[in-house]
C-alpha cells in the first residue's frame, strides 16, 4: 500500500437553481393565476349545466315485473314502451338502481317519473327530478347509451 493522498476533485458548494429557471417558473405561476382570474371575473367559465342544450325530453316510469323484467312506461299515457327481460339491460338496471337508491335515502319513494333528455349534440341524460340527480349516459360508452337511445326512440314512436 502506498501513502499517496487521493487527488483532490474540484467541486462547487453552490446548489442554487439557475436564475433563468426560477424566473420561468414564476412567470408560469403568474400566467396561470391571471388566466384563472380572467375566466372567473368575466364569467366565461365552462359550465356543466346541460339543461339549455336539451332539445327533447320524454318521461318514463320504471316498474319491476313479477318475473324480474323491467318495464318502461310512458309517464303521460301509461303505455308500455319497452320491457327488458331478466338478465338483460344491465346498464339500464344499474343506472335506475343508482337513482332509486338516492330516492330511498331521501325517503321519496317512487316519486315523479324519470326524465330522459336528448341534447342538441345527440347525448342522452337521465334525470331524477325528485332528487335533482342526473347521469350523463354517454360517459359510460356508446353501447350503454344506446340502450337509452333505443328507449327514447321507442318512446317517441309510441306518442
Amino acid at each position: 500500500m502506498t501513502d499517496q493522498a487521493a487527488p483532490s476533485v474540484p467541486h462547487d458548494h453552490d446548489h442554487h437553481p439557475p436564475r433563468a429557471l426560477l424566473m420561468a417558473c414564476a412567470a408560469l405561476v403568474v400566467f396561470a393565476l391571471l388566466g384563472v382570474s380572467v375566466v372567473r371575473l368575466t364569467g366565461s367559465a365552462h359550465t356543466s349545466d346541460w339543461r339549455p342544450l336539451t332539445v327533447d325530453t320524454l318521461s318514463f316510469r320504471f316498474v319491476d315485473g313479477e318475473g324480474g323484467e323491467i318495464i318502461a312506461l310512458d309517464a303521460d299515457t301509461g303505455a308500455v314502451v319497452h320491457t327488458w327481460a331478466p338478465e338483460t339491460g344491465g346498464f339500464v338496471r344499474t343506472s335506475l338502481r343508482s337513482l332509486a337508491l338516492d330516492r330511498a335515502q331521501n325517503g321519496l319513494g317512487a316519486g315523479p317519473p324519470f326524465s330522459l333528455h336528448l341534447t342538441g349534440n345527440g347525448r342522452f341524460i337521465l334525470e331524477d327530478p325528485a332528487t335533482g340527480q342526473w347521469v350523463s349516459l354517454d360517459a359510460f360508452g356508446k353501447d350503454n347509451a344506446a340502450e337509452f337511445e333505443r328507449l327514447f326512440e321507442e318512446g317517441r314512436a309510441a306518442r
